[in-house]
């Protein structure tokens, strides 16, 4: 046995028990220097113990094998790894080491693994999480493939296999350890006890959720199921998670235990057939959507007025496809003005609302844009709807909501009774309001004619006051645009039934909520203000 601190490259003229000889046909390259010459680590993958074990009594049984570690000229392993620990482990102070400076470690390293016949063999797990240490790096997958002499689908394969949940990823990781541990044979037996997990078979988990994913790796790693099992369960989690997705977008978000119950119930596999033949032949989905009526059944008993503080688009996004009866909403639509009025015996006076009701105009005919596609996702076919806007945005709102694929039916308009006189006496006074009525094709719409006069497609009516009118603290006016319930309660027989979900999402002081609720309707709003909104439950609620 070499002494202990032993230093310098000498050759060897006779094997020794421990210390590593020299082969006949070696290169100068190959040199026998001291352990301590290696002076840092390429990692290619984590240490395995229980191989250094293992290395180790091979060594007291049968000696070293002439196999060199491979080292830059700088000290730096990047080959033979578990064999130095088995060395250092078993007092060996030197052995031969191949010196060389390969342009690519990682593939040097790959290429003697394969080679040697004393080496742990690497799996597609060492080389996926090469691939992730990589891309973590910013190398890109096409410089890693080039590195390493991989085409680019096999170098993406890897990749993909970060989609595996790092719980699942650690099952894989740990069985195979535990083969290799475990097996007393000679490296060929590993290989094969490892046959069951592969890249190829668990890309079929890669877009399954996370607890799936344990699920199935846990059960292929005890022996519970084969890997055609394996194989048939991902794709039932595939289809149920198809499904669930569907449902979920049906439902909206508005309430998760509903939505968690109708899960459940597509997760015991009774709507896989189903699902399967709307996918390959496009037939009906009967047994699901009765799922679906039964799941909006219970929310309906369950909320029958749903008041909503936040903006329009990002709560309307939450809504199920396909959901409500009817609209009847009242936006914002720039008729707030900072112009100042200078009037001989009164105050200065103006119509500015505030910034709710004073937006540039471009981004306001963006909105209306929005608007119809958001309205238009969450209306039923055959579902109605009015929408006030101002009478300059009349013909483009039409455009804009036929554009978004409603049928637009015309034009609604409020004549006030009572509009009051012009303050400046330098233009008409408006008297009317105007609305766009909207219907969702795809089935019979819902309207109620209540025969003439009020068949016209004008309602009369005084504008809001006395008690109906609300009023801040201070006694003025809370919200300037606030309609009377008699226009919103003649829509709302018009388009509506006792029992349908009504949605206003500009809710303002809960005109609407406060008209379904007293007719019977069910009744989603949404208001973003604080203070309408509060002024809204109050009065809704109440």
């Amino acid at each position: 046995m070499a002494a202990s601190g032993a230093t310098g490259s000498r050759p060897i003229r006779s094997a020794r028990r421990r210390r590593c000889s020299m082969p006949l046909d070696a290169t100068p390259s190959v040199v026998l220097k001291p352990l301590s010459f290696v002076s840092a680590f390429h990692e290619v993958r984590p240490l395995n113990p229980a191989y250094v074990e293992r290395l180790r009594q091979k060594v007291r049984a049968i000696g070293v094998k002439p196999y060199p570690l491979s080292v830059t000229p700088a000290g730096l392993l990047f080959g033979g790894r578990h064999r130095y620990e088995a060395f250092k482990a078993e007092g060996i102070t030197e052995c031969l080491m191949h010196i060389s400076e390969p342009a690519s470690l990682d593939r040097e390293a790959i290429e003697l693994n394969r080679a040697s016949e004393d080496a742990l063999p690497m799996t597609f797990v060492d080389y996926a999480e090469m691939v992730w240490r990589k891309q973590a790096a910013g190398v890109t997958q096409k410089a890693i493939a080039d590195e390493l002499g991989w085409s680019s689908q096999k170098t993406n394969d890897y990749a993909n296999l970060k989609r595996i949940a790092p719980e699942a990823w650690e099952v894989v990781s740990a069985t195979l350890r535990e083969m290799a541990e475990t097996t007393t044979g000679e490296v060929a037996e590993t290989k094969s006890a490892t046959a069951d997990f592969s890249e190829r078979l668990l890309r079929e988990i890669t877009a399954l959720a996370a607890h799936q994913q344990l699920d199935l790796v846990q059960d292929l790693a005890a022996g519970r199921i084969n890997k055609n099992k394996f194989r048939a369960q991902a794709e039932a989690y595939r289809t149920r998670n198809a499904i669930q997705g569907w449902v979920r977008d049906q439902l909206g978000d508005i309430d998760p235990e509903i939505i968690d119950e109708a899960a459940a119930e597509v997760a015991r596999g009774a709507y896989d057939a189903e699902w399967k033949a709307f996918a390959e032949q496009g037939t009906d989905l009967a047994k699901l959507n009765r799922l679906v009526e039964a799941a909006r059944a219970r929310f309906a008993k369950k909320h029958s007025l749903i008041l909503i503080q936040g903006d329009f688009h990002e709560e309307i996004a939450k809504l199920g496809d396909a959901s409500v009866d009817a609209v009847i909403t009242d936006p914002p639509y720039r008729i707030s003005t900072d112009r100042i009025y200078r009037l001989a015996s009164q105050a200065d006076w103006n119509k500015n609302f505030g910034a709710w009701d004073n937006q540039p105009e471009g981004e306001f005919l963006a909105d209306i844009r929005r608007w119809a596609e958001a309205f238009f996702r969450v209306m039923k076919p055959g579902a109605s709807g009015f929408m006030f806007v101002g009478e300059p945005y009349l013909n483009i709102a039409q455009a804009l909501f036929d554009a978004a694929g409603f049928e637009i039916k015309g034009s609604f308009f409020w004549c006030r009774s009572n509009p009051g006189t012009s303050v400046t006496k330098a233009d008409f006074m408006p008297a009317m309001d105007h609305a766009i009525q909207f219907v969702k094709p795809g089935a019979r719409r819902t309207f109620n004619y209540p025969g003439e006069p009020e068949g016209f497609n004008w309602f009369q009516s005084p504008i809001c006051g006395g008690h109906e009118r609300l009023k801040t603290p201070k006694g003025e006016t809370l919200h300037p645009t606030q309609k009377p319930e008699a226009v919103i309660r003649h829509l709302m027989d018009l388009i509506s039934l006792p029992g349908d979900l009504v949605l206003d999402g500009f809710m303002g002081t809960g005109t609407t909520g406060k008209v379904a609720r007293d007719t019977g309707r069910r009744f989603i709003g949404i208001e973003q203000d604080a203070g309408f909104f509060a002024a809204a439950k109050a009065r809704v609620e109440s």
